[in-house]
C-alpha cells in the first residue's frame, strides 16, 4: 500500500467514518513498518461535503463526471479555434449539465445516507463548472479524491494547490495552462485560406485523462470483481457449512420433539394407570375396612362362645 492506495481508500468512506478510517489506515501502516507513510496517511485533511460529493460521483458514478469532463472539453475546444455558434451552444446547455450533475450528487450522497445541505450542493456545482472551464480542474475532480472545491469560470486557471490528496503530475494534467479569451457573442473568427491555415491543436488531455482513469477504473473495477468473487465463494462455502450445521441441529430438535412426545404419551399413559390404581385403592381400602369391622365382629362372637363352652365344661366336672 502506497500513499495514493491509502488516499483512494480513505476518501470514498462516509464523512463520519474518515477519522476512524484514517487512522486505521495509518496504524496499518506502521504495523507494516511504513512510519514515513503512516505519518503521511495521519496528515491527510478530511475533505468538504462538496468535494466528498464530487468524490463520491467519481467512485460511484463515473460516468456522470465523465460527462462533465467531455463537455468541458468540447466547450473549450469552441472557444480555442474560434467557433462562436458552437461555443454559444454548448454554453446555453452548460447549465443543464451542471444541474444534471448535481441532482446526481444529491441523489447518491442521499443513497449513501449523507445527504449534502444546500452549502455543500452549491459546492458541487461550482466544482464542476471549474472542471469543465479547465483541463487541470476536469482531471482532479475525477480523481476520486479532492479535498476541497474548485472555484473557476474559464477566464483563469483554476488554482488547483492541495486540492487533491496524494496527487501527482500525471493525474492533474493541463495544470497552470493559460485559459483562452472567449469570444464575444455574435463574433466570427477570422478564416484563413484552406490553403494556408495551419491546424489548430486540440485539447486531448482532458479525454486522455478521462480514458486513462476510466482504464485504472476498468483495472480496479476487474480487482474488485475478483475478490467479490473470492469473498463469495467463501460466503457460499461458510452459509453450505451453516446449513449442514442446522440441517443437523433442526434433526436434532425433531428427535427430541418425538422423544418428548413419547414420554408425554407414557406419562399420560401413566396418569391414566395411576387414576385406575388409585380407583381400585378406594376399593380395596374400603373392602379391608369392612372386612376389619367382620374381623372384629367374629372374634367378640369366638369369644363369647369360648366362654360359654368353658362354663359348660365347668357344670359338666362338677356333675361328674
Amino acid at each position: 500500500m502506497d500513499l495514493r492506495d491509502a488516499a483512494q481508500q480513505l476518501y470514498a468512506v462516509l464523512p463520519r467514518e474518515f477519522t476512524a478510517e484514517r487512522t486505521a489506515l495509518a496504524r496499518q501502516a506502521k504495523e507494516a513498518g511504513g512510519k514515513e507513510l503512516a505519518k503521511e496517511i495521519g496528515s491527510l485533511p478530511k475533505p468538504t461535503a462538496g468535494a466528498w460529493g464530487i468524490n463520491m460521483l467519481a467512485i460511484h458514478q463515473p460516468e456522470v463526471i465523465d460527462g462533465v469532463v467531455r463537455f468541458g472539453a468540447s466547450l473549450r475546444a469552441a472557444q480555442e479555434e474560434g467557433d462562436a455558434e458552437a461555443f454559444r451552444e454548448l454554453g446555453q446547455q452548460r447549465q443543464g449539465q451542471l444541474s444534471l450533475a448535481v441532482q446526481a450528487a444529491k441523489e447518491l450522497a442521499s443513497r449513501l445516507g449523507a445527504p449534502l445541505s444546500a452549502a455543500g450542493a452549491a459546492d458541487v456545482e461550482q466544482t464542476l463548472r471549474a472542471a469543465m472551464a479547465d483541463a487541470g480542474a476536469a482531471a482532479a475532480v475525477a480523481t476520486g479524491r479532492l479535498v476541497r472545491g474548485l472555484s473557476g469560470s474559464g477566464f483563469e486557471s483554476v488554482d488547483l494547490t492541495d486540492a487533491v490528496a496524494a496527487a501527482n503530475p500525471d493525474e492533474i494534467a493541463s495544470v497552470g495552462e493559460a485559459p483562452k479569451a472567449k469570444l464575444p457573442a455574435g463574433t466570427k473568427p477570422a478564416r484563413q485560406s484552406k490553403k494556408h491555415q495551419e491546424p489548430q491543436p486540440k485539447e486531448k488531455a482532458p479525454e486522455e485523462a478521462a480514458t486513462s482513469l476510466a482504464e485504472r477504473r476498468a483495472q480496479k473495477r476487474q480487482a474488485a470483481l475478483e475478490e467479490a468473487r473470492t469473498e463469495f465463494e467463501a460466503a457460499e462455502q461458510e452459509a453450505l457449512e451453516a446449513e449442514n450445521a442446522a440441517s443437523k441441529a433442526w434433526d436434532a430438535v425433531n428427535e427430541f420433539e418425538d422423544r418428548r412426545s413419547d414420554v408425554e404419551a407414557q406419562i399420560t399413559d401413566a396418569k391414566k394407570r395411576l387414576a385406575s390404581l388409585e380407583a381400585e385403592l378406594i376399593g380395596i381400602t374400603r373392602d379391608a375396612e369392612a372386612a376389619e369391622s367382620h374381623k372384629k365382629l367374629a372374634v367378640r362372637a369366638a369369644a363369647q362362645q369360648r366362654r360359654a363352652a368353658d362354663q359348660a365344661r365347668r357344670r359338666v366336672e362338677r356333675l361328674a
